[in-house]
């Protein structure tokens, strides 16, 4: 597979992976931190190496969470994951689940808001929601806590990122939604990503602003509701400077 060259997983450092989306399209995942664990989302076949590796008989099936050993480019600028002992996966068929951090003082950083985070103005001139609108869609959204994550569900018992996004608007205030992240993240207008301009149903969304891979609502408090992956189903979960949204839309 020709040369290569290692990448190095520094802590605040963004790193891009071509891949296949949580809810099922194609993107560029951001990830911040050290790689830690991956899953597969589309039968992947495993290589002895990634360089003039060979291709072995086996497969690891959709739903395969692995952790990462190791991670190297070849000079087709293929990212490839060692997830064991002469064991080699590209990386697109796979979807970043965790990071983990080089120190204590990181890892508390990633459950939290850096200051200048919390008090970012807001760059938007977005309307803001009817109140009324926003409690029915965060109130639904928590509600759903706690279902399974299912590609391609769009409820009510089961849900994909956006099957979820879908599902909670239209079902809460009457509100249609589009299906896919690639067109959720060209509705409504765009406002800043922080605690200091987002509001109560805003859709945060992960990955290439144009592109995105994954979506999840804005529910107040620095907190978003996710349906994550098929381990944590739909969760509610604290935004984390280590895993930041790339952009926020308003549709309320």
């Amino acid at each position: 597979m020709g040369s290569s060259k290692w990448i190095r997983f520094m802590g605040a450092a963004a790193l891009f992976f071509a891949g296949l989306g949580l809810c099922g399209q194609p993107a560029q995942a951001q990830v911040k931190g050290h790689l830690s664990k991956v899953q597969v989302v589309k039968k992947a076949p495993v290589w002895t190496n990634y360089k003039k590796g060979k291709k072995t008989r086996q497969y690891l099936k959709k739903g395969t969470v692995k952790q990462v050993k190791a991670s190297a480019t070849d000079n087709k600028h293929t990212v490839w994951l060692k997830v064991g002992s002469k064991k080699w996966i590209a990386s697109k068929y796979t979807v970043v689940l965790t990071t983990t951090k080089q120190t204590a003082a990181k890892t508390t950083a990633s459950t939290s808001l850096t200051n200048s985070q919390l008090t970012q103005a807001a760059s938007s001139q977005a309307p803001a929601g009817s109140s009324w609108r926003q409690n029915a869609v965060v109130a639904l959204a928590k509600a759903q806590v706690g279902k399974a994550y299912v590609w391609g569900a769009t409820g009510p018992n089961s849900f994909d990122c956006s099957g979820l996004v879908q599902w909670v608007y239209k079902t809460a205030i009457g509100q249609t939604v589009s299906r896919t992240t690639y067109t959720q993240v060209k509705e409504g207008v765009a406002v800043a990503v922080s605690t200091a301009s987002l509001q109560p149903g805003d859709l945060l969304f992960w990955g290439s602003v144009s592109a995105p891979y994954h979506v999840a609502i804005y529910v107040g408090n620095g907190q978003y509701v996710s349906a994550a992956d098929e381990q944590q189903g739909v969760i509610l979960a604290t935004i984390s400077s280590y895993f930041w949204p790339s952009t926020a839309r308003r549709i309320l």
